[in-house]
């Protein structure tokens, strides 16, 4: 049963996240992306994904701080330095555990990216860890949505590349 609902929270956490990579605007992605983080946080804490939940939580902050323009050099050395330390804590995947770290840090030192484009390369590049983070949990609805969200940044660049080119 457990595993069912988080997979339902997963579900209503992966529609948000195939949605923010379709829209266009920055602000607007990461208001979108903090529904989908706390959604996930709490579909990582019932499939026993600790780190996932800690990560997502940060994310929240990280894109509420960003989304306000207080995300400034102290704000992601703090972000990072409470991501590793809550990581080794509360690991309990061993390496893949660690993902979540990986993808937050980079996402979180990258995050100021002007470009949409490069910004929605970041977005892919983040969801590939997540993609293996999530199928180890058995977030299957997440895993797939992933990828899902993976697919539709492409497509979206190749829209915003195409509308370059004319």
């Amino acid at each position: 049963m457990v595993l069912i609902i988080g997979n339902i929270v997963a579900l209503i956490a992966s529609l948000l996240m195939v949605y923010s990579g379709i829209v266009k605007k920055k602000k607007e992605i990461l208001i979108v992306q903090n529904f989908q983080m706390g959604l996930l946080a709490l579909s990582n804490l019932i499939l026993g994904g600790i780190t996932g939940f800690i990560i997502n939580i940060i994310g929240v902050i990280r894109n509420t701080l960003c989304y306000y323009n207080k995300f400034n050099l102290l704000a992601k050395i703090v972000v990072t330095i409470a991501s590793f330390v809550l990581t080794i804590m509360f690991n309990n995947l061993g390496i893949i555990g660690y993902l979540p770290f990986i993808a937050v840090a980079v996402y979180t030192w990258l995050i100021n990216i002007k470009d949409v484009v490069k910004f929605k390369i970041l977005i892919i590049f983040t969801l590939v860890l997540w993609v293996i983070y999530d199928f180890t949990v058995k977030s299957y609805t997440a895993t797939l949505f992933d990828i899902f969200t993976i697919v539709s940044n492409i497509i979206a660049i190749i829209s915003i590349k195409k509308k370059v080119i004319k």
